[in-house]
């Protein structure tokens, strides 16, 4: 008998369920690294700075990741010295609770180029790289084969930032393996539509990403919120993880925090994923089911975000949940 591709994916994500559900909230896998994807799907803040500005990085530590820019935040004069303090920074001891990634040049370009041809001289690798105004899935392949040549892990956040990658989005996130989220540009997606750049003028755009995303089940990031103000970050975070953006980008350290407040699931939405979990782990060999309903999944790809996120945080942060008993 023929297992069906829904049965498949069910009892592939069942095979991992037990890593969410010890009572006292250790893990199963021998310390080993979740998978990239996962990890950047569990990111809730990013800090986007600057190459050219190094004392800037360790701000970034509020956060759960850092985007160094080697781009459109870099003077054209500075990019060899963004490039220098990049790898410098990137070259010390990593740290698994916390992403690395570099915002290279677009690799149509000779800065993107050099950029790459950096990370292949130095041996330095980043979590990941963002590819800049990205175009199309072969710009991505192009990049992969790069990235094979190196013989690294490094995964690929392309940004859509044209009008022409919006519509080609699902495209780009299952290009290659490597590609482990997408990345909205709205300020250069809102000119190229000749839009202003709003939350509510952005929606086709951020709402095609986030099904993208889905596809491959890969992290969607928000752009930075360029107004200054709380109440409007605030109202636009909200807004996007209701959506389905799993982080949210921003150029300022300072609003890390309310970031990750915004982003941070609930009690019951933990409480809720250690239950999904367990009924998988219960099923191992069948169709999980949770009061009544079959838990499909897409249901299980959130439960381990909503975990990842909740097994992070400092002893004083975490909710007050239980293990329900369905």
């Amino acid at each position: 008998m023929t297992t069906s591709n829904y049965a498949q994916d069910i009892l592939t994500y069942a095979a991992d369920a037990n890593d969410y559900v010890r009572a006292d909230e250790t893990r199963l896998d021998g310390g080993e690294r979740a998978s990239l994807r996962a990890r950047l799907r569990a990111c809730r803040s990013l800090l986007l700075t600057p190459g050219s500005r190094p004392e800037r990085f360790a701000g970034a530590r509020a956060g759960d990741a850092i985007m160094i820019d080697l781009e459109s935040n870099v003077d054209p004069a500075e990019k060899g010295k963004a490039r220098e303090a990049a790898l410098a920074y990137l070259g010390q001891p990593a740290d698994t609770d916390f992403i690395r990634i570099l915002r290279i040049n677009s690799p149509r370009t000779v800065e993107g180029l050099r950029d790459l041809l950096a990370l292949h001289e130095s041996g330095i690798r980043p979590d990941a790289i963002i590819i800049p105004k990205c175009e199309s899935a072969d710009e991505i392949g192009v990049v992969a084969d790069v990235l094979e040549g190196l013989q690294s892990t490094i995964g690929i956040i392309p940004m859509i930032e044209l009008a022409r990658a919006v519509f080609v989005a699902h495209l780009i996130a299952n290009a290659s393996e490597r590609v482990c989220g997408l990345f909205l540009g709205g300020g250069d997606l809102a000119a190229d539509l000749g839009a202003v750049g709003s939350w509510e003028n952005l929606l086709f755009g951020r709402s095609c990403i986030v099904a993208a995303a889905a596809t491959t089940g890969i992290a969607s990031i928000d752009v930075p919120y360029f107004k200054g103000d709380e109440a409007g970050l605030r109202s636009e975070a909200t807004a996007s993880r209701r959506l389905g953006m799993t982080g949210k980008a921003t150029l300022h350290a300072e609003e890390l925090p309310v970031i990750n407040s915004i982003l941070t699931p609930s009690p019951d939405a933990v409480t809720h994923a250690r239950s999904v979990m367990a009924a998988c782990a219960a099923a191992p060999a069948g169709t999980p089911v949770l009061n009544g309903h079959v838990i499909e999944p897409a249901m299980i790809r959130e439960a381990e975000r909503v975990l990842a996120i909740a097994d992070r945080l400092p002893a004083n942060q975490k909710p007050a949940i239980r293990l329900a008993a369905d």
